[in-house]
């Protein structure tokens, strides 16, 4: 291309009748330019998006669903254990704010993520329970299930023993064996015999079932194996007993005492004897 220099006047401007010669030469013709560009364009059309075959969607589908089924079934099986050893107390919170007192050698589980669905909790053991009121809130042992709205309670279940004692509100109880019935109103226990039967007491001394929140021990008429068990629960301690198993002691007892106190404080009223095996082994005839 060829341009020629324009014809600057002295006051600076372009002379008002000089305009610049351009000579525009065209390295390709238009039919070149077109082509070009009509390869271009198809190129961008040959870049659209790819749509997937309706098999690979359906495995996408699958894969989120799986992922989504996963997720629901941790929320809703995922366990919380808490636990207890010999001599220890435990006191905790529930999501919603309920709580737990656990006495030794008890065991508690629960579902965190899902208790605000179904407040559902199993135990093993004795526990004292004081519940936020909401939904059914229920509490399954081996031999019984207990369920309340919003009350406070107590519950013993160990091997075989069974018992529910209620201070506020109402409390349903049900036998596992037996499916039988009884609803509680404060002061009032239900508690399953050796038959799996499911019996009520009308009044009992609710201040008793619970002293061992204060760390007092009470008996009435209760079987001396029994009450050893509950000694070595609380100071982890083992008992040897070779006396007569179907004696039974009323009397209560404080921890404060130490256990070599308490054993004296039992065996004296009961005519026994015992002996110290080792620091944490005793024997009773």
């Amino acid at each position: 291309m060829k341009q020629r220099n324009l014809d600057i006047g002295s006051d600076g401007n372009e002379g008002a009748n000089h305009f610049p010669e351009i000579d525009l030469q065209f390295a390709v013709s238009k039919d070149e330019v077109w082509a070009s560009l009509s390869t271009q364009i198809e190129r961008s059309d040959s870049k659209s998006i790819k749509i997937l075959p309706r098999s690979s969607y359906k495995l996408a589908v699958a894969a989120s669903l799986i992922m989504l089924l996963s997720l629901t079934g941790f929320l809703r099986f995922y366990t919380k254990t808490i636990n207890t050893s010999a001599g220890q107390h435990l006191s905790f919170s529930l999501p919603d704010s309920s709580l737990i007192e656990l006495n030794a050698q008890s065991t508690v589980k629960y579902y965190p993520y899902w208790f605000a669905f179904s407040r559902i909790v199993t135990l093993d053991g004795e526990a004292y329970f004081k519940v936020t009121k909401g939904t059914r809130f229920k509490v399954m042992s081996k031999r019984g299930e207990t369920t309340v709205l919003g009350t406070s309670f107590n519950i013993y279940s160990r091997n075989e023993d069974y018992s529910v004692t209620c201070f506020t509100g109402k409390v349903s109880v049900v036998s596992a064996g037996k499916s039988e019935r009884v609803l509680l109103s404060p002061n009032e226990q239900a508690f399953i015999n050796k038959d799996g039967f499911l019996r009520f007491v009308h009044e009992v001394n609710a201040q008793a079932v619970k002293s061992w929140r204060g760390n007092m021990f009470v008996f009435t008429g209760a079987s001396i194996t029994g009450v050893l068990q509950e000694i070595e629960r609380q100071y982890n301690i083992k008992i040897v007993f070779k006396a007569n198993p179907k004696l039974t002691y009323t009397g209560n007892f404080s921890k404060s005492l130490s256990e070599k106190e308490v054993l004296d404080l039992v065996c004296t009223s009961l005519g026994l004897k015992f002996e110290g095996r080792s620091e944490t082994e005793f024997l009773i005839e």
